[in-house]
């Protein structure tokens, strides 16, 4: 049986749609070295920082502490509640199975 390797336009199609997600078009706060930055998305802080997006979003949500040398938050709302309180639930209900060893 023959493993299916996605070709290049069906990769990129991937990318484009998991880019439209809600969670990448949020306002975003990136606090640099001698600078706090406001991006109006995720995305858009990718682009002009060139910092991954998964990154940066993880580093919102608290799962990382910073991506590419700044700490990162969204702009504080609802959103941020959601996002947050969703992290912290999963964390808590997370058991690993097997250790590294």
């Amino acid at each position: 049986m023959a493993i299916h390797k996605p070709t290049p336009e069906e990769v990129r199609e991937r990318i484009r749609k998991k880019m439209k997600q809600r969670k990448y078009h949020l306002p975003v706060i990136g606090h640099f070295a001698d600078r706090s930055v406001l991006f109006n998305s995720i995305i858009q802080a990718y682009e002009a920082t060139n910092i991954h997006y998964t990154l940066i979003f993880e580093s919102c949500i608290g799962k990382i502490h910073t991506a590419g040398n700044a700490v990162w938050e969204y702009q504080k709302g609802n959103h941020y509640i959601k996002y947050k309180a969703y992290y912290i639930n999963y964390q808590d209900k997370y058991t690993r199975f097997s250790s590294f060893g």
